[in-house]
């Protein structure tokens, strides 16, 4: 097994090349995950892994999770296959809005014996009637981090390459080095901010179908007007900014015009070459591990036929306590109190 650095993401990132998935250890696996904590992006490349073993290998990991389960999940007092279940027997437990959700949604996921796993297929495939095959339309995907508007976010996630991916790229972008290259006033400033987040059609990805961008809608920022601090720590420690710029709608406190001209002076500080990787994949089986509380990622170039795998997930088997993004004491006390709820489901 062999680690380097990325080049780009300032002191961030790393390769890690020739590993042996066939003879790897679960105490080699959980070292590989403790070292991504400290470099928020690990791209093993040249993985041949299928579907099921990197399902295996990232539970290992954390539990898999998307806040939209959950919240259906705590609305149904069901289980996520409870409710599928429901939805495919159309009972009248499930509302309809909520069936046409979970029917185009479940239409996303790998299924197994019936059953959803935690693996999303994010392509921009469309079967023989043109319902869509994953997650996104055709297209470059704009820089965004996952539930980007919930204060809950999912910190981890994970893409691998299928088939159809030489000849695009997921690209990095880190935010530490911004943060720590400011003065400490301008830190201060950075530390006490609260940006409002509202959900914007095809802001992501221009060309959504309808349901794409419902299910968008409903992952990304799922209430208009939330709340969320800019400044945060990741499941490694590092104090970043959590500034997915597709959700954004202004710092909270400000008028639209002071707002604007300060996101606009963050935004042209950060989106710098030395904070960016595009990785351009030279194999069809990359395997991408990136941080999703202060690194954000795009797609780019060609992607017809492109088909990835992607799970988000905790860091919880590999973290010695309890992940809290928060160090404001009104919304870390919040976020405890959902992630208990979070976690009695996933038990």
């Amino acid at each position: 097994m062999k680690v380097s650095k990325i080049p780009g993401l300032g002191r961030f990132g790393i390769f890690i090349d020739d590993v042996d998935f066939d003879h790897l250890t679960d105490e080699e696996w959980l070292e590989i995950g403790k070292m991504h904590l400290d470099n928020f992006v690990t791209i093993i490349r040249n993985t041949n892994l299928d579907a099921f073993r990197y399902q295996d290998l990232i539970l290992k990991l954390g539990y898999p999770r998307t806040n939209q389960a959950h919240n259906l999940q705590k609305k149904y007092n069901l289980s996520i296959n409870e409710i599928f279940r429901e939805v495919a027997n159309d009972s009248s437990i499930i509302s309809e809005e909520d069936k046409k959700f979970l029917m185009s949604s479940g239409k996303l996921m790998l299924i197994e014996k019936g059953v959803p796993t935690a693996i999303c297929k994010v392509t921009g495939m469309r079967d023989e009637k043109g319902d869509p095959l994953g997650m996104f339309a055709d297209g470059e995907l704009l820089w965004h981090s996952n539930e980007s508007g919930d204060l809950c976010f999912t910190p981890g996630v994970s893409l691998l390459g299928k088939s159809g991916v030489v000849g695009s790229a997921t690209g990095f972008i880190t935010t530490v080095d911004y943060y720590e290259s400011q003065s400490e006033s301008f830190r201060k400033e950075l530390d006490e901010m609260i940006l409002v987040h509202k959900f914007t059609p095809g802001k992501i990805n221009p060309g959504l179908m309808e349901e794409q961008d419902s299910i968008m809608h409903r992952n990304m920022c799922p209430v208009d007007n939330s709340r969320i601090p800019l400044v945060i720590k990741s499941p490694g420690g590092h104090k970043g900014l959590h500034f997915s710029v597709n959700t954004i709608y202004k710092i909270e406190g400000m008028s639209d015009e002071e707002s604007d001209k300060l996101l606009k002076h963050i935004q042209d500080g950060l989106f710098v070459d030395k904070y960016i990787y595009d990785h351009w994949y030279q194999s069809e089986s990359d395997l991408c591990l990136f941080d999703n509380s202060i690194t954000l990622h795009r797609r780019l170039g060609g992607i017809t036929n492109r088909m990835c795998y992607r799970i988000q997930h905790d860091y919880n088997r590999i973290q010695p306590q309890p992940y809290i993004p928060y160090f404001q004491t009104e919304f870390s006390q919040i976020y405890t109190d959902r992630m208990k709820e979070m976690v009695d489901w996933i038990k």
